[in-house]
């Protein structure tokens, strides 16, 4: 994948001290819980290890861990896969994981390859690309954009891809054109590679109150890029540029809201906001685009689940997707408060949250739990 050099530059270096035991420099968790805040740890120590034991083999102690969600395991294959890609640096990762619905995947992941001995090639092809029983993967390299058929593609791809698990046909529309949407927005405001990681439960799972089985669809999507989530609509709306009688509203919501700003809501998450608008684009026109993917989202894939986790991660700040606060009032705007009006008000602070990993470009983490059907 491009640029995963901003990964690290972006999360500085540890102060811990590390030392060679065997001729392999350890990385050892002590802890159960592997969330981001271990993400960083990480990402500091292999900054520590690039610049001061260059091309020692590394081994990754986990002991036994549960990974907070899909995208947390998923960003550590990137840390593993750039350092034996990039750094030509030797991997090996022991762990013993506790899993649930929303991190079942795991025993897809190619990190599992990375605990035998002489599998780094197969580490590589599959974390690049694999279909195969209950995982797909893929990167999609930025170039591949030039085929004007290829989202049309990937979603026959993901369509295929679930028909096998008897996942309805409206649930594998939804899925299919979610995921579409979001790649489609990485390459058009990114413009840089994109990794897809889906995965069906190969278990299925009953309530302690009732015996209907539920399986779980798990979704995470991400690229690395100086371009944040909210980026281009922030510098359109600054420039006071280009605006379209929507954008006009969103820059009076703009001035409005800075009065709101604190540790807890920041600039940053209103421009993220604003990008799930209805018709809000960062694009340098007054053409009324954009803002279409998350309407899918939440009028049918959470309508249809469950229980989902549903967050965006991009820079250092998070948005949570709660269907209560996503619905459209009837001038299209998407509340994310209990008032349902963005224009005016705040949105409400427990669907914001602060990463202590700061993500150059945009992740997604979509976890749905949905019953089975007959």
């Amino acid at each position: 994948m491009d640029n995963y050099e901003i990964l690290f530059s972006s999360n500085g270096i540890s102060n811990k001290r590390y030392k060679l035991e065997n001729k392999k420099l350890e990385y050892r968790f002590d802890g159960t819980d592997f969330n981001g805040n271990v993400i960083k740890d990480i990402i500091q120590f292999v900054n520590i290890a690039r610049s001061k034991f260059y091309r020692v083999p590394i081994y990754f102690n986990l002991g036994e861990v549960k990974f907070q969600d899909k995208l947390t395991y998923i960003l550590f294959e990137c840390i593993c896969n750039y350092l034996i890609v990039d750094c030509k640096t030797k991997v090996n990762v022991g762990f013993k994981v506790e899993t649930n619905i929303g991190t079942l995947g795991i025993i897809s992941s190619p990190l599992t390859l990375l605990s035998k001995k002489d599998e780094t090639k197969k580490f590589i092809e599959v974390f690049n690309s694999e279909i195969y029983k209950f995982h797909y993967r893929r990167i999609i390299k930025f170039q591949e954009y030039k085929d004007r058929f290829l989202l049309s593609k990937l979603m026959t791809d993901i369509d295929s891809f679930l028909k096998p698990f008897n996942v309805i046909k409206q649930y594998r529309d939804a899925i299919a054109e979610v995921i579409v949407e979001l790649v489609g927005n990485v390459f058009e405001h990114a413009k840089t590679d994109c990794l897809i990681d889906l995965d069906v439960t190969e278990d299925t799972f009953t309530k302690q109150e009732g015996e209907d089985l539920y399986y779980g669809i798990n979704i995470a999507i991400l690229n690395f890029s100086d371009t944040l989530l909210g980026s281009g609509i922030a510098e359109k709306i600054k420039e006071k540029e280009m605006l379209n009688d929507r954008h006009e509203k969103l820059l009076q919501a703009y001035i409005i809201h800075s009065e709101s700003y604190d540790f807890d809501y920041t600039e940053k998450d209103f421009f993220n906001i604003a990008s799930f608008q209805h018709k809000i684009s960062g694009r340098m026109s007054k053409e009324h685009t954009g803002g279409t993917g998350l309407k899918k989202l939440i009028s049918r894939l959470e309508d249809y689940s469950d229980d989902y986790l549903c967050y965006v991660l991009s820079g250092d700040r998070v948005v949570f997707f709660e269907k209560d606060y996503l619905k459209y009032n009837e001038d299209s705007w998407i509340g994310f408060n209990d008032e349902n009006d963005f224009l005016n008000y705040a949105p409400k602070k427990e669907l914001l949250s602060y990463s202590k990993t700061y993500m150059p470009g945009t992740a997604y983490n979509l976890n749905f739990v949905m019953k089975m059907g007959e």
